[in-house]
Order: C-alpha cells, then structure tokens, then sequence
C-alpha cells in the first residue's frame, strides 16, 4: 500500500471535514430556505465522500495501478494550461469593465480556440450561443446581478 496516496486521501477527509463544519457555523437552513452554510457544507460532504470512496478502493486495491511522475506529468500541455489560467485571470480583471456577456463571449472564444482549433463561425456561435445559455441560467433562473460593463448590458 502507498503511504502517500493514504495520507492524501485523509488530508482531504479532514478538510472536507472542515469545510462541513465552516458550513455549519455560517448556518445550513434548509433545502426550501438554504442559509449561507448551505453551499459550503454541500461540497465539503461532497469532497469528503470522495476522499473515502477514493481511500477504500485504495485500500481493497492496494493501489496496484500505480504510475510514475513521469507517466502523470507526461502528457500535460503545458503552453495551453498556463494560457488558459492566464486568459482566467484576465477574465476576473475585466470581468467588472466590460460587463459578464462581452468578458465570457470574450473568454470562452480563446479558450475554444486554444483548446482546439476550430472554424471562427463555429467557436463564435459556440461562444455566443454558450454565454447566452449562461445568462439565462445566472440571470433569469437564480435572478443573479451580473456586472454589466461600461456598455451597459
């Protein structure tokens, strides 16, 4: 058995663990009524449920399908990973400026463009027709407020 694959999964336990209880504090209400705790306790009980399940098929497994660093770094694309968390963090910078339906258009035309390059006509449509579907969903469905940038939509 790894000795670190253990000690990863009860890190993740405790954490989950402290997420739950961060959740609780803030106040959990009730499915009809959801408090702010609610969320938080919902993905710590989700991640905690995960280490376990993660940490028993480890341990009835004796983790056989172990893999090297070089096989699990191996193949990461590298420039497209750090594009991509560059486009993100310019996304949260003009996110306020240019309002959510430009900035997301605007960011999820380069990532499918970085990702895999497509036609333009497909990644706009794909690009437009998505960030529309989020802001029916945002805007329309939970009444969220999305910024609406210096456009003014």
């Amino acid at each position: 058995m790894k000795k670190t694959y253990l000690i990863h999964d009860i890190v993740w336990v405790v954490f989950a663990f402290l997420v739950c209880l961060g959740g609780l504090k803030l106040g959990f209400g009730s499915f009809h009524q959801p408090h702010a705790g609610f969320m938080p306790f919902l993905a710590g009980l989700i991640l905690g449920l995960l280490a376990l399940i993660d940490m028993i098929s480890g341990i009835v497994n004796q983790w056989k399908e172990e893999k090297e660093d070089k096989q699990i770094w191996g193949n990461i694309h590298w420039r497209k990973l750090l594009l991509t968390l560059a486009l993100l963090f310019i996304y949260t910078i003009l996110f306020n400026t240019l309002g959510f339906i430009i900035a997301t258009i605007l960011l999820l035309f380069s990532l499918y463009r970085v990702m895999e390059p497509r036609p333009l006509w497909i990644v706009l449509t794909a690009s437009v027709v998505t960030t529309g579907l989020f802001y029916l969903g945002f805007k329309i469905g939970l009444d969220s407020q999305l910024p609406r940038g210096f456009l003014g939509f």
